[in-house]
Order: C-alpha cells, then structure tokens, then sequence
C-alpha cells in the first residue's frame, strides 16, 4: 500500500521532470534549428551571430531583476507562468517578421521570456530536491531525452516539409512548456535576505566569482557549436536527419551520465567536476575544428557528457552545497546570467564573423575557452572546501 507522503513525493518528481521536458522541447528544436530558420530568411552570418546571441545578452538584465524580486518574495512560480506565455506570443510573431529589425526586436522578447524560465524552475526543482530527498540527475535527465526527442524529430519533420514548420514546432514545445509550468510547485523558500541586493553581495564574494570563472568559460566554449554547427553541417552536405543525430548523439551521452552517475557526482569537489568538463572540450572542440568526417564527428559527440553534462551538475552542486537557500535564485540567476548570456552570448557573437571566414575552424577558438574554464577548476579545488557555506 502506497502511503501518502510517498505518492506525493511521487507526484513531485514527476512534475520536475515534466518542467525540464517542456523546456528542452522547446531547446530541442530551436537550438539546432533556429539558425536555419534564420539563414532560409536570407541573414548573413554575421546577422545570425547578433539575433542568436541578443536573447543571451538581454538576460544579463532580466535574470538578476527577476530573481532578486523572486528570493525577497519566495515567490518562483507566477513569474514563470507570466514568461511562459509571452514566450508564446513572441514565437507566433515570428511568423510575421521579414525584417532584420523586427526580427532583432523579437530576439530581444525571447531573451527576457525565456532563459529567466531555467533558473526559476531549478530552484525549485533543487529545493523541492532537498525537502523530498530526490536524486536531481534522474529528474533533469528527462529534459535531455526530451531534447533528443526533439532535435532528431524536427529533422524528419523538416526534411519532409521544409524550413517553415521550426516555427510552429517551436510555438507546440512553447504551449506544452506553459501547460507543465502551471502545474508546478511554488514551495515559500526561507526568508529573504534581510538588505541590500543580493546579487552585489555574491559579486562580492571571491569564491563565487572563482566558480563563476569556471562554469562561464565552459558555456562559451559552446558559442561556436550553439551557434553554427548545424549551418555549418548543412553546408557540408549533411541531411537534417544526420544533423539531428549530432545533437542527439551528445544528449544520449548526458542522459546516460545523469541516470548512472548524478547521484554520485555529490561526492566529488566541483572543481575536480569542472576540469574535467574543461578537458572534455578541448579534445571535442579540436576535432570538431578538423574534420567534417561523419564517423569522426558521431564519436567526439558523446563529449558532451562532459562539456555540458558534468559540467551542469558540478554547477548546480556548487550552489546546493555553498550558498544558502535564502539567495539561491540569485545565484542562479547570476550564474545563468553571466554564463548562458554575456559568455555564450558574447562567444556565439565573435563566432558569426569568424565562422564567415574560417568556417569549422572556429572551434579552435573553443578550445582556448575550455583550457581557461581549466585553469579556474583549478583555483575553484584549491579554494573552497567542502562544507564552507558562503555567509550572510
């Protein structure tokens, strides 16, 4: 006989999961296949690289507005709901645009509906986590599974009819998304900080700003492969079959690694997590930057088990284990922020330019970004030990 407490905590862990299917729905299909959408619309490389990277841009000052108001309110789920919907809109509106300004204007609402929807929900998900003693690798696996799902689904759908439909498989990801978010928990987190902004205070904080030097440089190693991999292997004469087994290949990788292993990457320093990660980019990134070989691509693919997926947990283990509950969506928010917005926002912008004119070699500038996330893991093992909570 099922007793309560266990079918709620059931109940938990199965809406968490849903709240990341939901959004790498929508990640699914628009991260390898927005840029394309973008280039049958007759933009340059260069103007790809400034609509792909202005959502990261803009997040830089919606993030830390939105979660600042979210820890001193303890409220995460409204907001969510709020920028779900808007999310939706704006994807419809695309379906409109014709032009490089009101596609600029539109990227810009993209950025500030959306990527604040990933932090929000994984402190949620992070404290729902602790109160229920759920493994957070098993829920966040469903996201990935959910991204390959859509990734390798979208290049069937595309290649049987055409470019036109990203957009209207984007706006289905995008109602579904909202539909699971109003579902979601909304625990009231312990009391705020008590004055001042919380995020100058983290910015503050030598340790924060270390591990923030190792998750930033990480998620900017990415730029070239968010931004161009897919134009890149369109050019090159790959189906968007093929392309979507790339993705999907790297996803299966990461959902292995979280079902197998989250549980034990507690009990390793986020450091030691980091620089492996790091080491895992410089070897992908150096081949991708070589070759255009089928076989050869199909193996470094894996990789991102550890240039996103270890790296992800080392990230998210960190704030579990180093700062308090009471500004954890602040530093979630900082770290998504400067991470997935001014870095990968930044790199993804240099990438449009230099791609035009080096194509795949690009990745090797890739390579630089993960031996300096290195040197920072490095730093970040030296600095902190375990149990030392940031004080507040």
């Amino acid at each position: 006989m099922t007793r309560p407490a266990d079918a709620t905590r059931r109940q938990t862990a199965i809406i968490l999961a849903l709240f990341f299917v939901g959004l790498f729905l929508i990640q699914g299909v628009f991260l390898p296949y927005w840029p394309v959408w973008l280039k049958g619309h007759g933009l340059s490389g260069g103007e790809i690289g400034i609509l792909l990277s202005l959502p990261n841009w803009i997040r830089i000052f919606a993030d830390p507005l939105i979660a600042q108001q979210a820890d001193r309110s303890g409220n995460r789920k409204t907001p969510m709901v709020i920028l779900a919907g808007i999310y939706i809109l704006t994807i419809i509106a695309f379906s409109f645009a014709d032009q490089f300004w009101f596609l600029l204007g539109l990227s810009a609402i993209i950025g500030f509906s959306f990527a604040p929807l990933l932090p929000l929900g994984t402190t949620i998900t992070v404290h729902e986590c602790k109160q229920r003693d759920l493994d957070y690798g098993r829920i966040r696996l469903w996201g990935s599974l959910a991204f390959i799902a859509a990734s390798y689904g979208a290049g069937w759908v595309l290649d049987a009819t055409g470019n036109d439909a990203i957009i209207w498989m984007i706006c289905a990801a995008g109602i579904v998304n909202f539909a699971i978010i109003t579902r979601m928990p909304n625990p009231q987190t312990d009391r705020p900080l008590r004055s001042g902004s919380s995020i100058i205070f983290l910015m503050k904080c030598p340790t924060f700003l270390v591990y923030l030097g190792c998750i930033c440089f990480a998620q900017a190693s990415h730029g070239t492969y968010y931004g161009f991999a897919s134009v890149h292997w369109e050019n090159v004469g790959f189906s968007h079959d093929v392309i979507g087994l790339f993705w999907a290949m790297g996803v299966i990788a990461e959902i292995v690694l979280f079902a197998l292993a989250g549980k034990y990457m507690r009990s390793y320093h986020p450091g030691l997590l980091f620089a492996i990660g790091a080491l895992g980019g410089m070897v992908r990134w150096t081949v991708l930057g070589m070759t255009d070989n089928f076989w050869l691509i199909l193996l470094v693919q894996p990789l991102h088990a550890l240039t996103f997926g270890i790296t992800h947990l080392a990230a998210i283990g960190f704030i579990a284990r180093a700062v308090p509950t009471q500004i954890a969506t602040s530093a979630q928010s900082l770290m998504a922020t400067l991470s997935m917005g001014l870095f990968l926002g930044g790199s993804i912008w240099a990438s449009g330019p230099i791609f035009e004119n080096f194509g795949s070699q690009t990745y090797f500038m890739m390579v630089i970004f993960s031996a300096i996330s290195f040197l920072f893991a490095l730093w970040l093992r030296r600095r902190w030990q375990e149990g030392n909570a940031i004080p507040i």
